[in-house]
């Protein structure tokens, strides 16, 4: 035990707080033991089906990513839905609940599938990561439409009138700032770099993509398999789709004679092998 004369950082280090803690909060989530996985992953609306009109669950892209890789893996899930992330146990969603109790954050599955993503897959990834996923953020939690027609209602429903909006402001706002955008909520915002990002994006998938069936396809024992980047880019294609909202990218890929045609049918492709 330091003296009283010792430095004070000398003090500081004699101490132990981790045998008395100052401040304890009982965590939120506790395992249970259950007989098949579960899948816990955002609910896109408070319609009691669940689904999209093309059957996807889920218009949140870091649920819809997960639950592809597990369907791709052909790894048997049973689907939970929330909209309260203190129901996981780093309170983010998604997360998988194992047979065993214990449970997988969104980041760890690829891992715990063994699926890699490395070369240029890897950089496609992180591309599609820093142009194409901000579209959407921008999208669903700054323009107001989608904010209005998606995110406050799906996203968070569960909370009554001033703490829901709080938190939806609170929301837009980092996403805003991150984006380097004015935030929504009626203002006009120009969202046009945004969107030339996505653009970009795009341009580089459709060219990787090429003739093919998938963009990190690998050929398994009977049929060819897709991968880690074919999850992300399916979950991001999907909600530019599917989200009632009008948008440069929906406008783009929909028109008739579009050169992203192909993406359109990647993406459908996708849900009908795996979503049907």
């Amino acid at each position: 035990m330091a003296t009283p004369e010792a430095p004070l950082r000398e003090i500081l280090k004699s101490i132990s707080f981790t045998q008395f803690p100052l401040y304890h909060q009982a965590s939120f989530f506790t395992p249970t033991a259950i007989t098949r996985a579960q899948l816990h992953i955002r609910r896109h609306a408070s319609s009691s089906t669940n689904t999209t009109n093309s059957g996807s669950p889920t218009l949140d892209i870091q649920s819809l990513r997960t639950l592809a890789l597990l369907r791709f893996a052909d790894y048997p899930v049973d689907l939970h839905y929330t909209s309260d992330p203190e129901s996981s146990p780093d309170r983010h969603l998604p997360f998988l609940l194992l047979p065993d109790g214990s449970a997988v954050g969104a980041s760890k599955v690829a891992e715990h599938l063994g699926v890699q993503c490395v070369g240029e897959d890897l950089a496609y990834l992180l591309m599609v990561e820093r142009n194409l996923v901000p579209a959407i953020e921008y999208l669903l939690w700054v323009d107001p439409s989608g904010y209005e027609t998606v995110s406050r209602e799906g996203f968070l429903g569960r909370y009554p009138g001033l703490i829901g909006y709080f938190l939806g402001w609170q929301r837009s706002a980092a996403v805003a700032r991150e984006l380097g955008v004015a935030q929504g909520f009626g203002a006009g915002v120009d969202g046009e770099a945004v969107y030339e990002g996505a653009f970009r994006a795009l341009d580089s998938i459709l060219g990787r993509l090429g003739s093919k069936e998938y963009l990190a396809q690998k050929n398994g024992e009977d049929e060819v398999v897709p991968g880690a980047l074919d999850a992300l880019v399916f979950a991001c294609l999907n909600v530019f789709l599917e989200a009632p909202l009008a948008s440069p990218v929906r406008s783009a890929m929909t028109r008739q004679g579009s050169q992203y045609r192909p993406l359109v049918d990647y993406t459908m492709r996708i849900l009908e092998r795996h979503f049907a």
